[in-house]
């Protein structure tokens, strides 16, 4: 299939995208930022019979915190996020991999729910809204469903997602204030480049090194993102000193389930999986005892 013979169309509203993907029986792929679109194209992996472009869904682009709640506009742009100032405060991990997507101009085009709904196993947002315990709003014409997002991925570019779908709102939960998170990523090349590991980890401190609790989600080192549940119940066996943070790294290497692809050898993935997460534990700890 030539990209020519591929129809496109732009409804004006979600309502009306959602009654077009009601009545539609042709294959049919959703449009916002773009930033895979042509990459996937060419690899083979996309090709529908009709682009929907949503970009201009503007009713589809927010970040405003209500009833307890953030609550993210599928179209919201990384740069969007990257300049939030309730993010900022309240959803850091989120911001910082926000900040890691690609360069300049694919943060400024590419979207959240689009790097969700691409259901990429080294999607640098996903492993972030893990740790932030975030809830999919997945709407049909007639429907509308909360799915968390660790029920949300089925595979490698496969979701829950039925064909008349789409994502419609992403809720999170805002970070207390002695909650604390980082995301860390490991690339070819400094933030242009698919993540050969990467982790988010969210922290709930008390007084000293001490820590009540928290999560740790790794990217690109299994079919979907991984929680690393062993490694989070040592956060809170005693203070967070040097000997327990590279034991929580030593668990880590067990706890991931990557390949070895062009891009890296899997006991590559696992070392620096654990590397990731040691350096993150260590950065945290710093940014609680100097805040």
């Amino acid at each position: 299939m030539l990209v020519s013979e591929i129809d496109m169309i732009s409804p004006s509203s979600l309502s009306e995208c959602l009654a077009f993907l009601a009545q539609t029986n042709k294959k049919h792929k959703l449009l916002a930022g773009g930033t895979d679109a042509t990459v996937r194209m060419k690899e083979g992996n996309w090709r529908p019979e009709v682009w929907v472009n949503i970009k201009n869904l503007k009713e589809l682009r927010y970040i405003e915190e209500k009833e307890g709640c953030i609550h993210i506009g599928p179209l919201t742009t990384h740069t969007d996020i990257v300049r939030s100032p309730l993010l900022q405060k309240k959803a850091d991990v989120l911001v910082e991999a926000s900040r890691e997507v690609g360069a300049t101009q694919m943060q400024n085009m590419g979207t959240i729910g689009g790097n969700i709904g691409t259901a990429s196993p080294a999607g640098d947002t996903i492993p972030a809204l893990y740790v932030l315990g975030a809830i999919l709003e997945i709407s049909s014409l007639d429907t509308k469903r909360l799915v968390p997002i660790e029920q949300f991925f089925t595979g490698p570019g496969r979701t829950v997602l039925r064909v008349n779908e789409m994502i419609t709102n992403i809720l999170i939960q805002p970070q207390v204030p002695n909650e604390i998170g980082i995301f860390q990523k490991l690339g070819p090349r400094k933030a242009q480049s698919i993540s050969i590991v990467n982790v988010a980890i969210s922290l709930r401190m008390i007084e000293g090194r001490h820590c009540q609790g928290g999560k740790i989600a790794f990217g690109a080192v299994g079919p979907t993102i991984i929680r690393a549940k062993k490694c989070e119940s040592l956060l809170s066996q005693g203070p967070l000193t040097e000997d327990l943070i590279q034991n929580i790294a030593k668990i880590a290497w067990k706890e991931v389930m990557p390949i070895t692809d062009v891009r890296a050898t899997a006991t590559y993935r696992r070392d620096m999986a654990s590397a990731l997460l040691e350096r993150g534990l260590y950065r945290l700890i710093r940014r609680w005892e100097n805040r």
